[in-house]
């Protein structure tokens, strides 16, 4: 009885240093792209004289939209470099036309802008959340400003990995069928 209760303990410790280890690993690129969109958001707020709420929406957008382009556009990338036809003659009944083609980048552009429009509505909860988390620890901590900024990234990685793995487990799923299989 005893070993069970210290096997249970230790399980639950090293769960959580496994979800500390996983907030790490997210935190640090999120620390990285939060950086550069606090400057853009910086010359939306000067140039514009927004709200904070539309300006961090706008910055969150302008930031998405190439990660998620990339992340569209990454395995169709691979999967052509890797594909036994490249080179080789198209048969006439499968050649497209100009228009074709034209339309697959517009309904990639149209669909990858909506997907980025759904993902930075879904972050606005993170980054209040974030938001409020800086702003408290700048209260009670006396820490840099980057140090400030990288502990409520760090505060909302930990809680937001508790809510995707806990309590909405599906969340996974949507982002990968919204990223690449979803219709504009």
């Amino acid at each position: 009885m005893p070993l069970d209760l210290i096997a249970a303990i230790a399980g639950f410790a090293l769960a959580v240093l496994d979800l500390l280890r996983l907030s790490i690993i997210a935190a640090i690129p999120a620390f990285l792209i939060v950086l550069a969109a606090q400057r853009l958001n910086a010359l939306i707020k000067k140039h514009f004289r927004l709200s904070w709420i539309v300006t961090a929406f706008i910055t969150t957008f302008i930031v998405l939209l190439p990660i998620v382009f990339i992340a569209y556009l990454a395995p169709y990338l691979a999967g052509y470099n890797s594909s036994p036809f490249v080179g080789m003659p198209t048969p006439d009944f499968l050649q497209l036309t100009a228009i074709d083609y034209a339309m697959a980048v517009i309904s990639t552009i149209a669909k990858n802008a909506i997907t980025a429009f759904v993902f930075a509505v879904l972050l606005m909860p993170l980054l209040f959340l974030a938001s409020y988390a800086e702003e408290k620890l700048r209260e009670k901590l006396k820490i840099p400003r980057l140090a400030n900024t990288f502990l409520a990234i760090l505060i909302t990685a930990v809680i937001s990995w508790i809510i995707m793995l806990f309590i909405f487990p599906w969340i996974y799923t949507g982002i990968f069928e919204l990223l690449w299989w979803g219709s504009p």
